[in-house]
This record gives C-alpha cells, structure tokens and sequence, in this order.
C-alpha cells in the first residue's frame, strides 16, 4: 500500500507526543484490566460471564456491521469536506488515514489522532495531493461541528420521547454547553475574518502575521461548506445516520443478550455516552465511557437487565474490536514506524587503541 509519508525519520522526529513506548502501552493495559475487572466483579461475576456465554453471534456480527459501516460514513463524508476546500483525495486513502487517526485516539487522550490526521495529509504519497495544515484542520473542525449539531438533535429527541420534560438538570446543562459550542463556532466563521484583518497591524513581526494568515485560512476554509448548500445537506445527513449507528449498537448489543431495552432508550443513552465522552480525559475514554453507560442503563434498563455484560459487549464492538481492525489500517498505511519509540542514538565506537 502507498506510503503517507515521504521521509518518515523526520516526520517521525517531529511527533513525539504520538509514540506509543512501553509506559503508554502499560498504562492502557492496566486501565483494560482494571476497567474489565470492575464490570464484571459489579455484575457478580459468574453471573456476568453466564450472561457472556449466552449472547447471540448473529446479532453481534450484525452490530459489529453497523458500527463499521458508520465509519465507511466517516470517510465519505470527510472526503467531502476535503473537497470543499478544493482538495480531491482518494475515498479509501481518506477513510484510510481517518482510521488511523482514531487508532491513534483510542490509545492516547484527547483527540491525539488529528494531529497524525494533519501530518499525513501534509505529507502524503506520490498519487495524492498535499493538504495544508489550514485545509485540512479547517475539514477537522467542520467534521467536530456536524458531529455536536447530529448528537444534539439525536439525544435531545430520543431524551424528551423517553423521560419527557423530566430531563435531568445535569443534561440539560450538557445540552447548553453544546448548543454554546455551535453558536461560537458560527460566531468564529462570521466574525474572525474582519478581526484577523484588524488584528493586523497590532505587528509588523513575521511570526504575527504568519499566524493571522494562518488562522485566517482556516476561518476561510470553515465558510466553503454554507456556499455549498447540497453538498452541506448529504454531510449533515450523513452524520446523522453515523450517530444512529451508535445507536443502533448498543440496541443490538442488549438484544444479543437476550434483554429487551426500546430503541429510543438504546438511543438516548448511547448518544449521551458520546456526547460526555467527546473529550476523552482517559485512552480512548475508557472507564469514562464505562461509567457513563453504566450510570444510563441503570436510569433506563428493565429488571433483570445485565448492565455489565452489555457493557462489556458494547466496547468489544466499538473499542477493542475497533482498535485491531484500526490498528491493522494504520499500519498498512505505513504509519507502524511514526508511532514507535525513537531508537536510541547509536554509541560511538571507541577510538583504536
């Protein structure tokens, strides 16, 4: 498969907060086994290996299909928001490093895997095109927006069609913080480029105005997609039925355990998760995703409802299954050597005695 990267020593040199040495790796490990440990200890532990043994294969591969095809969505539509820039790419290259960069997150905290998003389509193989920074962080941005306005919309139907107005006050105020979120991103693409021009003459120093410009083609790239009133509707729709296919995981995943929950309560809970975990403080948000499932399901769910064990399948779906197959993207993309620890520095022969 193509190479990204056209000199990987120095791009590798360059992004060290993305190497995963033996202290990363340790510390992920001994949160899965922790976290693991917990949910199955907390369901009474044979009970919850019990609830294990009896779930349905069927449905299992069937959600495991809906989670992978939303991210078949993801790469579409990031594509498009590529193109609206000006930048035509590949959708299998573009779905490609889109799964490498949320390999890259699910094993490091907080978003990390835009950075080698970024990276890679600066530095891209032969057969693509190069991206700026500007273009494809202004994409990135865009893609977090459609993201917060689809969970919005998603979790607050499913909430009001489950609990009504007896939405809890904690989620409402979630609700707000995100609806805030997409008034200043709105604000920032009316308002920033007049600033920036203003903003100008404050200094005449090279840094100065290399960061307006630099900032000011991002603001520029976030104000293509409105001018494009089609191609914005097939990406906003698109990124509904992306968060519908969370949705519609964690329904399967307590249908294959023989549990009944209704797919507006399987929806609210899923989305909420997401939305709580949009920053994730923890590797890929483990044990935060976790306890926020937890504390959800046992809002929703019926008696008898094995909570861990839905959980646990759940994240065998969207976490650990999801982190082999990313995995094994991110290194036919030739990503395996950037995100290695850096060799040592060779020791210098000793001089002939």
């Amino acid at each position: 498969m193509e190479q990204p990267i056209h000199d990987r020593s120095a791009s590798a040199a360059s992004l060290p907060a993305l190497r995963l040495d033996a202290r990363r790796l340790l510390i992920l490990a001994g949160l899965a086994v922790v976290t693991v440990a917990l949910l199955v200890a907390l369901g009474g532990g044979r009970a919850t290996l019990a609830a294990l043994a009896g779930v349905d294969g069927r449905l299992l591969l069937l959600a495991a299909a809906i989670h992978y095809g939303g991210f078949a969505l993801r790469g579409h539509r990031w594509q498009l928001l590529l193109r609206t820039t000006g930048h035509r790419l590949g959708y299998l290259y573009t779905t490609g490093v889109l799964l490498s960069g949320w390999f890259v997150s699910a094993l490091l905290p907080a978003r990390a895997g835009d950075v080698l998003r970024m990276a890679a389509l600066r530095l891209p193989p032969p057969a693509q095109p190069e991206v700026p920074v500007a273009d494809s962080l202004g994409s990135i941005v865009a893609e977090r927006a459609l993201d917060i306005l689809a969970l919005f919309l998603l979790s607050a139907t499913f909430g009001l069609a489950v609990l009504g107005g007896r939405l809890p006050g904690w989620l409402v105020a979630v609700y707000g913080a995100a609806l805030a979120l997409l008034i200043a991103l709105v604000a920032v693409i009316l308002l920033v480029p007049a600033l920036l021009t203003r903003l100008r003459g404050a200094s005449s120093h090279r840094l100065w105005q290399r960061g307006l410009d630099f900032a000011l083609q991002v603001a520029q790239s976030l104000r293509r997609l409105p001018r494009r009133p089609g191609l914005a509707v097939v990406v906003a729709l698109e990124s509904l039925a992306i968060w519908l296919c969370d949705a519609l995981l964690l329904w399967l995943a307590v249908a294959s355990l023989g549990h009944w929950l209704p797919f507006p309560a399987a929806g609210f809970a899923a989305l909420t998760v997401d939305i709580l975990a949009a920053v994730p403080i923890t590797p890929g948000g483990m044990g935060q995703v976790e306890t926020a499932y937890a504390a959800l399901l046992a809002l929703l769910a019926q008696p008898g409802f094995h909570i861990p064990a839905a959980i646990l399948v759940t994240r065998a779906i969207s976490y650990w299954s999801f982190l082999l197959i990313s995995g094994g993207v991110a290194l036919a993309m030739g990503f395996g050597r950037l995100l290695a620890p850096a060799a040592p520095p060779p020791t210098p022969a000793d001089p002939a005695g």
